[in-house]
């Protein structure tokens, strides 16, 4: 399956866990907490440079662990190579049923549960701590975000391959981090937004929701490699 159409798919589902419901709300708050500055305080006091830094660190350490997690499922993928075809359409239902519960219209308890471990890490260690906030929020919050990863994940293992894995959950923590280290960039400035946007998140569970499932399908019925191949044509 063309690399370069999964990487768009992945840049997409990271753009889309930052948004999603349980995440966007808390950003200020979170990188405020972990650099130890208050949201409240005013642009012309806040340290940027010290809250981008902060927010680097926190980028690094989820992206640590999902490139990880996306090498082991193209190791994975190579490994059950001669049952990828089932592996596919399996993990495409599992990725409609997904949609439909990001949407609201199947309701899956598990993924409801999440443990902001982040919160344990406190700011003492400064970048440390920011950086391991990153490596607990990717475990804390996945139930979260995780029928996108899920979804991308499948995808890594597709590949069949430990590197074209780690590159496509690279792509996602790229996705994802942006947003992140742009609101620690311009941090009084972005925060006002993300809290506007608030208002439009039922939006963006309806537009993850619908990604999702025509993902799902597209798998289920190996037509992304069709489209895949048409889009490469046609570049």
């Amino acid at each position: 399956m063309p690399t370069n159409v999964n990487a768009l798919v992945a840049l997409g589902g990271g753009l889309l866990s930052f948004f999603s419901p349980c995440v966007l709300p808390l950003v200020p708050a979170y990188l405020g907490y972990l650099s130890g500055i208050s949201v409240t305080t005013e642009e012309g006091e806040l340290p940027r440079a010290r809250m981008f830094l902060h927010a680097l660190a926190f980028v690094l350490g989820f992206s640590v662990v999902f490139v990880l997690l996306g090498a082991s499922a193209g190791a994975l993928g190579y490994l059950f190579y001669d049952l990828m075809s089932w592996i596919q359409r399996i993990g495409g239902i599992l990725i409609i049923v997904f949609g439909l519960h990001v949407m609201g219209l199947l309701k899956i308890p598990i993924l409801y549960q999440e443990k902001r471990l982040g919160h344990f890490v406190g700011s003492r260690f400064g970048y440390g701590s920011s950086f391991l906030a990153g490596v607990f929020f990717s475990a804390g919050w996945t139930p979260c975000f995780g029928p996108i990863l899920g979804a991308v994940l499948l995808l890594a293992g597709n590949t069949a391959t430990a590197a074209r894995g780690a590159f496509l959950l690279s792509v996602y923590s790229l996705g994802l981090g942006i947003p992140f280290l742009i609101t620690g960039a311009a941090f009084s400035a972005i925060s006002p937004v993300l809290r506007r946007l608030n208002r439009y998140l039922g939006i963006v569970s309806l537009v993850s929701g619908i990604f999702l499932v025509v993902l799902g399908f597209l798998l289920f019925t190996d037509m992304l490699r069709v489209v895949s191949g048409l889009l490469e044509k046609s570049l």
